[in-house]
């Protein structure tokens, strides 16, 4: 039973660490005004970026699971608070990339 409690403990202390991490990160990026549903596209953008090298809406509309609208609309706010550019693709005229501002 006290083996329990212990990793209890330690488990509440790690999660609250890493909350505290995610909190920091947030503040540096300036998401703390942003709901869940933003955020999460934010991290999608982010991720794809970082694993493919580039990321457009069709991209974050598909690992999100989100509508068009949500996302476009989104990426619309992120684009007026300056938090990311979108470029036309150079390889397919009717898509637009992303790219992070911070």
């Amino acid at each position: 039973m006290m083996y329990y409690l212990l990793m209890t403990s330690k488990y509440t202390k790690n999660l609250t660490s890493i909350l505290e991490m995610l909190w920091n990160i947030e503040k540096d990026l300036n998401l703390i005004p942003y709901n869940e549903t933003e955020k999460k596209i934010y991290y999608i953008i982010a991720w794809h970026i970082s694993t493919y090298d580039e990321c457009n809406i069709t991209d974050v509309i598909k690992n999100s699971g989100f509508s068009r609208s949500t996302v476009y609309k989104t990426i619309k706010k992120f684009e007026s608070a300056h938090l990311l550019l979108i470029k036309q693709s150079q390889g397919d005229k009717r898509e637009f990339n992303l790219v992070l501002a911070n």
